[in-house]
């Protein structure tokens, strides 16, 4: 899975960005996810449905189930991050579009802008890759920038540039995810390749490492009679 972050104001026309990238992946074969972090609260569920009736008497999650859809309602919990949703949910599809999410340093990002004064180098997202504005810039700004109708430009520029998203360091526990933050994996990747540096025959750099442990409590022997 790939994925970029499309940042910008409100109201500067990243949904529709986002909507027209689908469309133009959709028509390559690709299968494209949303994941879009608000910076308030929204309420989805109406008062007096019956999920929201089960989340307010306290459970921890609510599903629907249609004949073509499944809503899920659930309480955040403190570990859960954009990269970790990523990561968990959007495992499938072949490119991930976030809306928002300026400071989050998993991921790449696109910058819409309206105009070209709009533009502010010191203003501009860690990881920025390109500009998508509404009129062109008379001077390049020092990265690449498409107008807003270049959708299919666009798309190219983003599945050439864009990296599979992988975590440094992925944990598991009895096969659940456990989500783990940029410091916690950078300390267990440098761990676990100070111990690998102490053994013989490995490579020197080696690209990927997976360690499997079992836990479980060891088989008795039988007793003696």
């Amino acid at each position: 899975m790939k994925a970029v972050a499309i940042v910008g104001n409100s109201d500067s026309g990243k949904t529709r960005l986002i909507i027209a990238l689908i469309k133009e992946l959709n028509q390559r074969g690709l299968k494209c996810g949303v994941l879009k972090k608000a910076n308030e609260e929204v309420e989805l569920d109406k008062e007096g449905k019956d999920s929201w009736q089960f989340m307010a008497a306290g459970a921890e999650a609510a599903t629907v189930l249609t004949p073509e859809k499944i809503f899920t309602i659930e309480k955040k919990k403190a570990s859960q991050t954009l990269l970790s949703l990523a990561l968990d949910r959007f495992s499938e599809v072949d490119i991930l579009l976030v809306e928002g999410g300026q400071k989050e340093s998993a991921f790449k990002k696109i910058w819409r802008l309206q105009k070209a004064p709009d533009f502010d180098e010191k203003m501009a997202p860690e990881d920025l890759l390109a500009v998508v504005a509404d009129e062109s810039f008379p001077v390049s700004p020092g990265y690449p920038v498409f107008q807003a109708e270049e959708t299919s430009k666009l798309a190219d520029f983003l599945l050439n540039v864009l990296e599979p998203l992988e975590p440094l360091a992925e944990l598991k526990v009895d096969g659940r995810r456990v989500p783990l933050n940029p410091f916690v994996q950078s300390m267990l990747t440098e761990t676990i390749k100070g111990l690998l540096r102490a053994l013989k025959g490995l490579p020197e750099n080696p690209q990927k490492v997976e360690i499997k442990l079992k836990t479980g409590e060891k088989d008795e022997k039988p007793e003696r009679t």
